[in-house]
């Protein structure tokens, strides 16, 4: 039976693998699609062969159990001010990018003339990125929750400094911003993922000392 700890790996497992999932199934169905080339946002793009079921099957989904891993957090985490508010960054990532999919960008993302709904759309994912981002650093910057302290901050900056390089590289004319992309995706996921598991061993081992 799942508890509180086991949860805070699952959801962002979860997500991971419906994020993934939804982008494999969606490029399959889409002419011509290049992971490589193209924005992951163009397959739920106004016009794509099949956008309203990408941004609402499938994008907004992976956000809602990121909003479920965040409070998951929230419930075992000490409240401090640093774990208060680099989880409320990851909130703010998973809101940001739910916003993304709820007003898609313009077919294949680089509109001459970008409707209000393009606009939006890039206003909510960029910023989310960088949300994200943010959480990894504040997090894991003096964490004292998370156990083997220099490892975990070793591992977290390794991999945000990834993030910086993969989000500073996320130009439209770039030949390779899909996978810049979702090098950035996988590595925020990862780090997620990563923390989750740090934060679960740490109320682990301190319930152990405890009833010790």
């Amino acid at each position: 039976m799942l508890n509180r700890q086991n949860l805070l790996l699952v959801f962002p497992i979860l997500s991971l693998v419906w994020f993934a999932g939804t982008i494999i199934v969606a490029g399959l169905y889409y002419p011509e699609y290049s992971h490589i080339t193209q924005f992951i946002s163009e397959l739920g793009a106004t016009g794509s062969p099949h956008g309203g079921y990408v941004n609402y099957l499938g994008f907004i989904p992976t956000e809602i159990f990121i909003l479920a891993f965040v409070f998951s957090c929230f419930s075992v985490a000490p409240k401090t001010r640093k774990s208060i508010t680099g989880l409320s960054f990851i909130a703010a990532y998973a809101v940001t990018l739910c916003i993304s999919a709820l007003y898609p960008c313009d077919f294949e993302c680089r509109p001459v003339e970008p409707t209000i709904s393009h606009n939006i759309h890039m206003l909510s994912a960029f910023p989310g990125y960088l949300c994200g981002i943010i959480s990894i650093f504040i997090l894991s910057s003096g964490s004292s929750f998370t156990g083997q302290l220099n490892v975990f901050k070793y591992v977290s900056f390794t991999i945000g400094g990834v993030c910086i390089y993969a989000f500073l590289n996320l130009d439209p004319n770039s030949p390779l911003v899909g996978v810049y992309q979702r090098s950035l995706d996988l590595m925020i996921y990862l780090w997620f993922i990563y923390f989750a598991y740090s934060l679960n061993q740490s109320v682990s081992n301190k319930a152990i000392k405890s009833n010790a």
